[in-house]
């Protein structure tokens, strides 16, 4: 059973037709949208952060966090991709890669989780990192806040 809160952001996303296919489980609604300047169709998950004692959702600040990430422009998108792959290449300096390739290209979108105050965007770089993905939390201005690289075997947002 969900809760009224989360059936009424379901409809209003449905509504939106921000995500192809919004389905509410385990309390977030998941989908599957394209990002424009990535390219890319992915998995869209939206996550209200409801406890069991919730009676108000802000539905506005949500649907707008869903809308500002799908609709990021290519110059905001590839400033994303250049800082992530110079971070990267900086952590990682001169640790040997599997294949030389630059990161900028070998980044993947894979999918997203939007939260009210933050984004975070999961990659695949299968060429440098196959065995990992490398999250990426935006904040609400859709500037970097924090890189991480894990092993596939965490867990991580699929």
């Amino acid at each position: 059973m969900t809760s009224p809160l989360l059936d009424n952001l379901l409809a209003r996303i449905v509504d939106s037709g921000l995500l192809d296919e919004p389905v509410v489980e385990n309390g977030l609604i998941y989908g599957r949208a394209s990002i424009d300047a990535a390219g890319t169709v992915v998995t869209v998950n939206v996550d209200p952060e409801l406890d069991d004692d919730d009676d108000v959702l802000d539905d506005d600040a949500l649907i707008a966090a869903v809308t500002r990430i799908l609709s990021v422009n290519e110059t905001r998108w590839r400033a994303v991709i250049d800082e992530v792959a110079d971070d990267i290449d900086e952590a990682v300096d001169d640790e040997p890669v599997i294949e030389q390739v630059d990161l900028r290209d070998d980044l993947e979108a894979t999918s997203v989780v939007v939260f009210a105050d933050a984004v975070l965007l999961a990659f695949d770089a299968p060429k440098q990192f196959p065995d990992s993905r490398i999250l990426v939390q935006l904040d609400d201005e859709l500037e970097i806040a924090n890189i991480e690289v894990r092993d596939r075997d965490s867990s991580t947002p699929q």
